[in-house]
């Protein structure tokens, strides 16, 4: 009964994330990582999260416009599965790291499940991983775990360089700083590599299952920070912020809008002016009926960057 009065008041929603923020701050501090967070495969069978682990794969390959991945590779926040990093490895790629703050939590037997039916479908992976294939990730020669502060999406490419992929899918929108990690990334490419992150630019339904999917970007912003900094939980930079940061970086870099706001998905993702006109008019008219509400570092923000829910980035160094 608590819980559903709380949901129901916006203010009430705030102050119960504040102390969830700062609760969540402690336990990390204390060296407990583990989240329910990137449980992506939970209480899916093998078939499902097979498909899941390739629609992610042909994503990144669809949009990177490449036959086949090579060189060293980092997905960031991979969550409870390393599918996608061994579909990399058997594309030709030598190195995969996998780079996360957090430890999600994870069915040993179920993985193993999902393993066993993507080294059954894939018999080159099988047979790199002798024979029949191992079942752990232990066993998994060409992955590599990383956890902890020190895997932090701000703070990993700082020291680990020379990467020809990183990668990621609805990881950007949950770390404390993004920006300062796509500055790090950037840098921490080889010449011709590429960054490839699909960004969800949602409240993850901190408040849009019962008020419209803009209410996040009401709160004022002295105390978004409070409610958000240490949880994970979305930190509202949006398109314009991440095309800014693009522009300086020195990266060649195209941004794929994958949603709009009161449309819905954008499939396949396209460039905003290859949307078509009728969909951008719906997304801009939701925006403009809500957006004199907005805290002030949203209100000078373009309507057609206010109408991208989610964006899929695409940049290469051409050094």
């Amino acid at each position: 009964m608590l819980r559903e009065l709380v949901k129901r008041s916006t203010w009430a929603t705030c102050g119960a994330l504040v102390v969830r923020n700062y609760l969540d701050a402690a336990r990390f501090s204390l060296g407990n990582i583990e989240t329910g967070s990137g449980t992506a495969h939970q209480g899916l069978d093998p078939t499902a999260s097979l498909g899941y682990i390739h629609e992610v794969f042909a994503d990144y390959k669809r949009y990177a416009g490449v036959e086949r991945f090579q060189g060293r590779v980092a997905e960031v926040g991979p969550g409870d599965n390393c599918g996608v990093g061994l579909l990399f490895l058997e594309d030709g790629c030598s190195q995969v790291d996998l780079v996360d703050r957090f430890f999600s939590r994870r069915n040993e037997e179920q993985q193993a499940a999902i393993y066993r039916a993507l080294f059954a479908e894939h018999p080159g992976l099988a047979q790199r991983f002798g024979g029949t294939g191992p079942c752990e990730e232990s066993a998994f020669t060409g992955i590599r775990r990383h956890y902890g502060s020190a895997a932090a999406g701000e703070v990993f490419f700082r020291s680990h360089r020379g990467y020809d992929l990183i990668v990621s899918r609805a990881v950007f929108e949950h770390l404390a700083d993004p920006l300062v990690a796509l500055r790090h990334m950037a840098a921490a490419l080889n010449p011709g590599g590429l960054l490839l992150h699909k960004v969800d630019l949602r409240d993850h339904a901190l408040f849009s299952d019962r008020s419209h999917e803009l209410t996040f970007l009401e709160i004022p912003d002295w105390l978004y920070p409070h409610m958000v900094q240490s949880s994970g939980r979305p930190n509202r930079v949006l398109l314009h912020r991440y095309r800014d940061a693009l522009r300086v970086s020195g990266l060649r870099f195209e941004l794929l809008v994958t949603r709009l706001a009161g449309e819905g998905e954008v499939t396949p993702h396209l460039p905003w002016d290859a949307i078509p006109a009728d969909r951008r008019a719906r997304a801009l008219q939701y925006v403009r009926g809500v957006r004199h509400r907005f805290a002030a570092s949203f209100r000078q923000v373009a309507d057609e960057d206010l109408a991208v829910a989610g964006v899929f980035l695409v940049a290469r160094n051409p050094a």
